[in-house]
């Protein structure tokens, strides 16, 4: 573990911090866990539910599941200060498959009907995976939602002591466990987990959210690879470059999907 904490955008402008809004943005996504003198970066899509659940019970705040729905209104709640931030005993981040998370962003938002985009007129557009990846990339990076804004951009230290992935999830379970931190896995109950469904192949990168939800109802999802052609891996090859570079620097590419 650091002596030192060093803050990955306090210094990319030289204003006052409440005007740094790279650093104000990656803040208010760094949570403290109270027990333990620890910070928490949680990333929407990388089990942040489960995260944020396990924080809110770890501080004291939740007495058990019957309380989930308590963290939906307190995402600000423990917001970790500068002093916490620079004190921390303990810091940690979930990363995951940029293909994986974008895809299962749109399957598990669009699909699921929870975000929608308008047109100039106002009425809800239906898209297709393509044309989701299209927007996102026509989109400023600082103005992309937070469910596919890039992952470094949640990074609020320039090194954290662990780094854990998605696609290994049980083992920062083990690892947080060990550290007396007690991970809930809460992804099923709030039916953010779509690994229930039926997974079937398929050409389905132009395929509208409208028509896979009617396969959604009925149970059945398409996989992730099948939901990418050539033209959306070099499209997710150039939205998320920087997200790629950083998974490959802590875990390889072995569990990239492409």
């Amino acid at each position: 573990m650091s002596s030192k904490r060093l803050l990955k955008n306090a210094r990319v402008e030289y204003v006052p911090i409440s005007q740094n809004d790279l650093y104000t943005f990656s803040s208010r996504y760094a949570l403290s866990i109270y027990p333990l003198d620890a910070i928490c970066t949680f990333i929407p899509k990388n089990a942040c539910s489960s995260l944020r659940y396990s924080i809110a019970f770890a501080n004291g705040f939740i007495k058990d599941i019957g309380d989930v729905k308590w963290i939906h209104s307190n995402n600000q709640t423990f917001i970790s200060s500068r002093r916490e931030a620079a004190l921390a005993k303990y810091t940690f981040v979930v990363l995951r498959c940029p293909f994986t998370r974008v895809a299962s962003c749109f399957l598990d938002k669009f699909v699921g009907r929870r975000l929608k985009f308008n047109d100039k007129t106002g009425k809800k557009l239906s898209i297709n995976f393509h044309e989701f990846l299209l927007i996102i990339k026509s989109q400023a990076q600082i103005d992309r939602d937070e469910h596919w804004r890039n992952q470094s951009d949640f990074l609020h230290y320039d090194k954290y002591d662990e780094y854990f992935s998605l696609e290994h999830f049980s083992n920062a379970i083990d690892s947080l466990n060990s550290r007396g931190f007690k991970v809930h896995d809460i992804r099923e109950v709030l039916k953010h987990d779509l690994s229930k469904l039926k997974r079937v192949d398929g050409d389905f990168p132009r395929i509208k959210d409208t028509d896979l939800k009617k396969m959604k109802d009925e149970g059945v999802i398409p996989n992730y690879k099948s939901m990418f052609g050539d033209e959306e891996i070099e499209l997710v090859n150039d939205i998320y470059s920087d997200d790629i570079k950083l998974y490959k620097s802590h875990f390889g590419d072995k569990d990239l999907l492409f």
